[in-house]
């Protein structure tokens, strides 16, 4: 028994030597603890926060760790709120991500601010209006049509839809109103409206446009098809919107041209050539210069002057007049919101229109013509085709082709009421030309024969000096020419029987 008691304390002795370092260490150092006191497995030597176990590192030594900090790298920013890239601390707008930067410290940023650099403007607005060009909130700007050329066209606030002025109008006593057979213009859209003012009516005449009140205006916008086959606003580009403003003292006109998105136009005075304006029309692609009017060029063609007993012009009574809204051009069946209705009886019931005949049937008529339609037409009696031939060159010439108009010295006059049998020669008809002497021809119409006819020339024509209409076309119309040119080749058969101007 005593020898197993001494046996026992040999061995814990033993042991108890080994434990304090009585034997050797292989490597013949000291060990030294490690130490990890948020056991994240980074020695607390090592670890830029030894009591946070979510981070071990501050790489710029901003007292942030770097998983925390959204900017690890750089010590002046850690949180960026809005996910936008800047920091808060640089970011004039923490809480958005749209906006960084506010130059002027008006509390709007840059990127939605119209003037950044301007504190007191942040809106396109406080730009674009002041004064009567102003507009109100829902009501046509009257005030500013009758007194201001404005240099936006949404300062007149006409449209309901200042993005789709194809949609309708403000004004209350508005309608929207076509022509049967309209004027060209590179194959554009015309979308038209005519706005009096409330308790105003227009007064019928039966060869001239409606006699419109003071305070009246005509809208005509142009919008290009990509293909003329699918028309329409969602299919279109819009180009420019015209008014035609019934001031106090006479008619004005006001060319506005639209920016790239549509939102709105910018008035242009001087006009505009739109480059590389496309269309695509009876399967051919065009490529062209759009040429919108200057002011001043509106006056060509709208211009009228009064004559004397004699017929002849009265000194100093020139004056603009407007072309489209006859009776003649408006007496067909138009498709309003509401109903399909005869565009003259519409404007009656309105109570924009006063002494139209009740029987409208008695107005002579221009026929409806589209460029679709010119297969079908070209198919017609010579009779009826004479109806058409008049008709497109009264839309299209007549303005300035009459005694009243800016051609009146060219003897060429062409309004469509005038009779054909008995004033042959002011429709052209074998009429020696004052001017023109282009192309080796030598009258206005050389009756069956369209290549040697000045008129025919003229409207096939795209040179400067040469083509006819002179502005208002970029491009030839071809469905026109085909027409003109099918009435003149008819002129010496039945029922006409004209014979060459050249012949004994």
């Amino acid at each position: 028994m005593m020898y197993k008691k001494l046996l026992t304390i040999i061995i814990l002795g033993g042991l108890s030597l080994t434990g304090c370092g009585g034997g050797s260490d292989p490597d013949g150092k000291e060990d030294v603890a490690i130490i990890d006191t948020d056991n994240d497995g980074v020695a607390d030597s090592s670890d830029a926060f030894p009591n946070d176990a979510t981070e071990t590192k501050d790489s710029d030594s901003d007292g942030v760790g770097d998983n925390a900090d959204a900017f690890p790298n750089d010590a002046t920013e850690t949180t960026d709120t809005d996910n936008d890239g800047v920091g808060d601390n640089a970011d004039a707008f923490p809480n958005d991500a749209t906006e960084t930067v506010d130059t002027d410290e008006d509390g709007y940023g840059d990127n939605i601010d119209f003037a950044p650099n301007d504190q007191n403007i942040w809106l396109e607005s406080q730009l674009k209006y002041s004064g009567l060009c102003t507009p109100d909130s829902d009501k046509v700007n009257f005030d500013a049509l009758m007194e201001e050329d404005c240099e936006y066209l949404s300062a007149f606030n006409l449209f309901s839809d200042m993005t789709n002025p194809t949609e309708g109008i403000l004004g209350s006593n508005s309608l929207p109103y076509d022509l049967s057979m309209p004027l060209f213009t590179d194959y554009a859209t015309k979308y038209r409206f005519v706005v009096m003012p409330d308790g105003t009516t227009a007064n019928y005449n039966e060869n001239e446009v409606f006699d419109l009140p003071v305070g009246s205006i005509l809208v005509k916008t142009f919008s290009m098809p990509a293909d003329t086959a699918s028309r329409g606003f969602e299919n279109e580009t819009l180009i420019e919107t015209r008014l035609l403003i019934h001031r106090d003292d006479g008619w004005d006109a006001l060319p506005y041209v639209w920016n790239e998105d549509g939102t709105d136009a910018k008035l242009a005075k001087y006009g505009k050539q739109i480059a590389n304006t496309k269309v695509k029309h009876d399967g051919e692609d065009y490529d062209f210069t759009y040429v919108v009017p200057a002011r001043s060029d509106c006056k060509q063609c709208h211009q009228l002057t009064d004559l004397d007993s004699a017929g002849n012009i009265v000194d100093g009574t020139s004056r603009f007049a407007p072309i489209g809204p006859k009776a003649r051009l408006l007496n067909y069946d138009f498709s309003y919101d509401d109903e399909t209705k005869n565009q003259i009886a519409k404007w009656s019931v309105e109570g924009m229109l006063t002494g139209a005949p009740s029987d409208l049937s008695t107005i002579k008529s221009i026929p409806n013509f589209k460029d679709e339609d010119i297969s079908s037409v070209l198919t017609l009696e010579s009779s009826e085709l004479m109806v058409f031939a008049k008709g497109y060159f009264d839309i299209n010439c007549s303005h300035c082709h009459r005694p009243e108009g800016s051609a009146s010295n060219t003897g060429f006059h062409i309004e469509y009421w005038r009779d054909f049998d008995s004033q042959q020669n002011k429709h052209g008809i074998c009429k020696q030309p004052i001017a023109y002497g282009g192309e080796g021809l030598g009258y206005d119409i050389e009756p069956g024969v369209a290549v040697e006819s000045i008129v025919y020339a003229r409207m096939d024509s795209n040179e400067a000096k040469v083509r006819m209409p002179e502005i208002g076309r970029s491009l030839i119309h071809k469905e026109g020419v085909l027409l003109i040119g099918e009435w003149i080749s008819r002129l010496n058969s039945a029922p006409y029987n004209l014979s060459s101007c050249t012949s004994d």
